[in-house]
């Protein structure tokens, strides 16, 4: 998988302002969706464990646990 920007050239702060801008966009984009926004796209191939560490690292960063993930999709319906 090729990508416009190496990940060695960039700072960590770097990567985490982009992660943090992208996470801002998508949820804006959904909300504007309602929800039927695709997370990738289809021809960009994720692993389960590129997308579990990353989701492990941002429900920590906000203070939130798995069980309280599951409820608010239970309680918004996405």
């Amino acid at each position: 998988m090729s990508s416009p920007i190496e990940a060695a050239a960039l700072s960590d702060t770097e990567i985490q302002e982009m992660l943090a801008q992208a996470v801002r966009r998508y949820a804006e984009r959904a909300a504007e969706c309602e929800g039927a926004l695709p997370a990738f796209p289809a021809d960009v191939p994720m692993t389960a464990t590129e997308v579990m560490v990353t989701v492990t690292a941002m429900l920590k960063a906000v203070n939130l646990q798995v069980f309280e993930l599951g409820m608010w999709q239970a309680w918004s319906g996405r």
